[in-house]
């Protein structure tokens, strides 16, 4: 039962491949063919009891076709003793016993049918003896043999090269999902790092009314993220809802001292982006923009959707000379563009500039394309 199973798998797994299969048909449907005609103009001649096409050419082309009944065992076999390839064994087995055995099975096919459909032309018995020994053609059956065996080996090889290429290629891609997830990892200690510091200061303070505020925005902040951190795509809208509770967070400490601005556009709200994306950039901006300030400053978010392109714009008005080296060292930028480089190649663009009056502006430029469950289930896979 084991043997029938595992041909069984073989025809599912080789046999019957479109490409191949259609090519051997093909094949073995012109030679049958040729072989029907060879008989009734050549064999027949010298024969006593002459038959027309109507029975060399269906008959030849049907036992051509046997060989696609082989293909499988012969599969199967080559597989089964793959182990012992290189031993005497395996040479014997492959190019002696089984050639013989399979031919020995195909021609008393033949005999079977010829006795039974014309009788009164030759027994069975007989008509195998003359196939096997007495035919001169029977090397055509070997040489198919031998070309079968050698289609097989190289679609075996083939597949298993295909199978070794998928496996290297699921192995670099949860290599890159691993690395996402670690950078993306750093992001949550950092910022809680800053939060906490913060809440640090305002406990020493012993400001009450302010921890607790921000004690509860904290927590809805951390209870939307955490909530949402399966997906790795987000849509913008949803990215500066995140940002909006952050920078609520950062107001409690700069009270005053920070003003935010935006300006968004309409058409880039269902835009996929990276989620907490925005984040690490707009701490950037209020931890080395805008907290060396003693007056504070604006920090001015900005989006647009041109030919098919995603722009987000963050700007700040702080001590831009100091984000300078900033720019270098800066844990936040340097995931965030390690980030996107990982997800997008090279079809992204992450530009830090200084502004002629002062400040610091990072301009990211994505590839737009809709949110959709499908592009979030896309980057899980």
């Amino acid at each position: 039962m084991k043997i029938f199973n595992s041909i069984s798998q073989n025809i599912r797994r080789y046999s019957f491949k479109p490409l191949p299969t259609l090519v051997l048909f093909i094949i073995l449907t012109m030679i049958g063919a040729i072989r029907g005609l060879q008989h009734y103009y050549v064999v027949d001649a010298f024969e006593p009891i002459q038959f027309g096409l109507w029975w060399h050419v269906p008959f030849n082309i049907f036992l051509w076709w046997l060989w696609l009944l082989f293909v499988p065992i012969i599969t199967w076999m080559i597989e089964r003793l793959a182990p012992m390839k290189g031993h005497v064994w395996y040479w014997l087995i492959v190019c002696i016993v089984a050639p013989f055995v399979i031919v020995f099975i195909r021609q008393a096919i033949a005999s079977f049918i010829i006795s039974e459909v014309l009788r009164g032309y030759k027994d069975f018995y007989t008509l195998l003896h003359i196939r096997l020994f007495s035919n001169i053609w029977i090397w055509l059956d070997y040489g198919m043999y031998f070309a079968i065996l050698f289609g097989v080996q190289l679609l075996i090889f083939y597949n298993k090269e295909k199978e070794l290429e998928r496996q290297v290629l699921e192995i670099e891609r949860q290599l890159a999902q691993s690395q996402l997830r670690a950078l993306e990892s750093q992001l949550h200690p950092h910022f809680l790092f800053n939060t906490l510091n913060t809440l640090s200061t305002l406990i020493l303070k012993k400001d009450k009314e302010q921890v607790l505020a921000m004690l509860r925005l904290l927590q809805k902040f951390l209870t939307t993220t955490l909530m949402e951190d399966s997906r790795k795509e987000i849509p913008l809208e949803e990215e500066l809802q995140y940002i909006s509770q952050y920078l609520q967070i950062e107001k409690v400490r700069f009270q005053n001292r920070l003003v935010v601005k935006e300006k968004i556009d309409p058409e880039t709200e269902d835009g996929a982006v990276p989620r907490f994306l925005l984040q690490p950039i707009i701490e950037n901006s209020v931890t080395h923009g805008i907290a060396p300030k003693p007056n504070g400053g604006t920090i001015s978010i900005q989006t647009e959707r041109t030919d098919g392109w995603l722009t987000i714009m963050v700007e700040d008005n702080g001590a831009g000379v100091h984000q300078s080296n900033q720019t270098k060292s800066g844990i936040g930028l340097k995931i965030t563009q390690e980030r996107l480089a990982r997800m997008y190649g090279s079809r992204y663009a992450f530009l830090c500039e200084i502004p002629s009056d002062g400040g610091f502006r990072v301009t990211l430029r994505l590839p737009y394309k809709p949110y959709t469950t499908t592009i979030s289930n896309m980057s899980l896979a």
